[in-house]
């Protein structure tokens, strides 16, 4: 992956990160604050909505750019390895309209069962034949699906985005044990630059939504100033692409 220069600021990485999130999702930038909506998409009035995961372009270059706008498939990636991706976009003639749809990060975590303890699906509404996540024991491939709007301002978490630059801060005392993504395995959580946030995409755990009561699943949030969990979004595969399924919208609904 070419890196951009490491004469980056802080402030540019979280432009750079704002920029990938508002190709998703409509939204007022102000300063560093992204004020926007629940992302909802249009009424297809003319295109298609599309329940796969789309690549979508990042400002800086990654591993995934020459698969912008193809749809993602599970053996893209290495372990440890994510990427920014469109879910419930809508496309027209085959091209995704801007601003349209959720945006997603997909993450490939080691597949493990020390750490990786999600909680019980059944509880919760997920659609036949989609789970919390994608796993795949004959291929060693395990994928989380997460909604990349932070939960304390709705700024759009990345995932090893950062060049090494900056890093995150490691006081993790606060939310209770620190992180095995790092602790253990030496990888730094989701990060939301704007303001620290930190989510692990190995601690899957039940979490209610405060704004509306709602119970839902998520990456738990294991620096703050995050206020709850990262929702996850449910998924399978279909002819070896990635589907989401919408399980209660209001997961999605803090924005």
């Amino acid at each position: 992956m070419s890196a951009p220069p490491r004469t980056w600021t802080r402030r540019d990485w979280i432009k750079a990160g704002v920029i990938a999130g508002t190709a998703a999702g409509a939204g007022v930038v102000v300063g560093t604050e992204v004020i926007a909506p629940l992302l909802a998409p249009p009424a297809p009035t003319n295109g298609t909505i599309r329940e796969d995961f789309v690549y979508t372009k990042f400002p800086t270059p990654q591993w995934w750019d020459d698969r912008a706008g193809q749809p993602v498939q599970p053996g893209d990636f290495q372990v440890w390895q994510g990427a920014t991706a469109v879910w419930r976009g809508l496309f027209r003639d085959g091209t995704y309209v801007e601003h349209t749809g959720f945006p997603v990060l997909l993450i490939r975590i080691i597949r493990e069962n020390t750490y990786f303890r999600p909680p019980d699906p059944a509880p919760y509404p997920i659609p036949s034949g989609y789970n919390l996540y994608y796993d795949d024991p004959s291929r060693d491939l395990r994928i989380v699906v997460l909604f990349d709007r932070c939960t304390h301002l709705c700024c759009y978490p990345g995932w090893h985005i950062a060049d090494g630059s900056i890093v995150p801060p490691r006081d993790y005392g606060t939310y209770g044990a620190a992180p095995p993504t790092w602790t253990v395995y030496g990888q730094d959580p989701v990060w939301c630059l704007c303001h620290d946030a930190q989510y692990d995409p190995l601690l899957l755990t039940a979490d209610v939504n405060p704004i509306n009561g709602v119970p839902f699943v998520g990456a738990r949030i294991v620096h703050g100033p995050g206020k709850f969990s990262l929702p996850v979004v449910p998924v399978r595969p279909i002819n070896n692409v990635l589907y989401g399924g919408m399980p209660d919208p209001r997961w999605y609904t803090y924005c």
